[in-house]
């Protein structure tokens, strides 16, 4: 039975990443049985209930390839009570023989930040798309056609470079969780996106930095009444009550260089009070703690000071803030634009300008890596180059010489 095409977006929303799995041998091992899978199949549908063994295991039919999914939704799951054990993964064969689909979904959402697994979805599926539409095997993947993918969607699309990696890395977790070659490992892919950086000629736009000066610009000004989309002027009293959210959240995602994900899933039991004044703010998740490890954040008393004007009484479990991701990131632009900043601020704003701030106060990089929880030197000296580049050699030649001029 085939399931009626949906919109990439509606699908997406209401199902977990699709895992393709490979089976060891056939048989009764193999245990065959109705599954749900996804194909880049002619009609472009991609989606449809099929019996039998694992894809992977079978002799693709014509140009369809077989995506098992492994982790369905609740109300499907009863359809596919096992899993076959499959390669390239960090369990072992019979720990995965055993496991539901329900439960793969949890382990991967542990290994993974949600907003991860929901990129990789939304650019598995463009791919799937698109290798039915050219009738190629979405898996196992040519290499060639990895790269005429990105490249259609570099020159026909406009994506920028980083889209394009996030795509190719979202096809290359699928093959290697579903035990196949990696298409993108290949010297075709890896042309195509050096290729499409230096088509682009010019470093990407990034978000602007909130700094500490833009911060005491913010807080002279996020308690002033703004008109709302009917055109209709705040209350006084609304004012107040969403400028105190927005300084107590600014200053939070500062102060602890934080993500929006991470904000958005604040509870005020993560933030303890220590008797300096100061407070430590406890991370319980993060996108690159792929071992939920968590991490503490120092909290200045000043920012102490913004939080606790808004802190519920005895409702520890409640959200910090009580805002999604794309509502932070909304009210930071709103409240940076209020304050005469201008545009280009976004939700990694706050993150950008402390490890800005940081780095003009002279912390090194491996100190910006340990604040801002990078696990590569790469973002935080992008972020912070033109800092690196004031107290650089050059900048210390010009000092040196009004020193000794004078």
């Amino acid at each position: 039975m085939t399931i009626r095409r949906r919109s990439v977006e509606q699908r997406l929303a209401a199902r977990p990443l699709r895992v393709p799995v490979a089976t060891h041998g056939s048989g009764p091992a193999a245990r065959p049985q109705a599954r749900l899978t996804a194909w880049s199949s002619r009609d472009g549908s991609g989606l449809a209930a099929a019996p039998g063994p694992s894809p992977l295991s079978m002799q693709p039919a014509g140009q369809d390839a077989i995506l098992q999914a492994t982790d369905l939704p609740a109300d499907s799951a009863q359809r596919a009570r096992s899993v076959s054990g499959f390669s390239g993964a960090s369990w072992d064969q019979e720990t995965a023989a055993a496991a539901e689909p329900a439960h793969l979904q949890a382990v991967l959402e542990h290994e993974f930040a949600s907003n991860t697994l929901r990129t990789y979805r939304i650019q598995w599926q463009g791919f799937c798309g698109w290798a039915a539409e050219h009738r190629e095997p979405a898996i196992p993947a040519r290499p060639s056609a990895v790269a005429a993918y990105l490249a259609e969607r570099l020159e026909r699309h406009g994506r920028k470079p980083a889209t394009l990696r996030v795509a190719a890395s979202a096809i290359a977790f699928v093959h290697r969780i579903a035990g196949v070659d990696d298409p993108c490992v290949s010297p075709e892919v890896r042309r195509t996106l050096r290729s499409a950086a230096r088509k682009a000629g010019r470093a990407q736009r990034q978000a602007k930095g909130l700094t500490e000066e833009s911060l005491i610009q913010i807080q002279a000004t996020a308690r002033e009444p703004r008109r709302g989309r009917g055109g209709r002027p705040e209350t006084q009293q609304a004012a107040r009550v969403r400028g105190a959210v927005d300084i107590a959240l600014i200053s939070t995602m500062r102060d602890a260089m934080l993500r929006v994900s991470e904000a958005a899933a604040l509870r005020w039991r993560d933030l303890e009070a220590a008797s300096d004044g100061s407070g430590r703010l406890l991370i319980q998740r993060s996108k690159t703690d792929t071992e939920a490890q968590g991490a503490v954040a120092f909290v200045s008393p000043e920012t102490m000071l913004a939080v606790d004007l808004i802190r519920p009484r005895g409702r520890g479990d409640d959200p910090m803030f009580g805002l999604r991701p794309n509502q932070i990131a909304r009210r930071i632009n709103q409240a940076a634009r209020a304050a005469g900043l201008g545009s280009g601020f976004s939700g990694h704003s706050p993150r950008v300008g402390m490890a800005q701030d940081l780095a003009r106060a002279g912390i090194e990089l491996p100190g910006l890596m340990t604040a801002g929880r990078w696990r590569s030197p790469a973002m935080p000296a992008h972020y912070t180059r033109n800092e690196t580049a004031a107290r650089g050699a050059v900048a210390q030649f010009y000092v040196l010489r009004r020193f000794d001029a004078g």
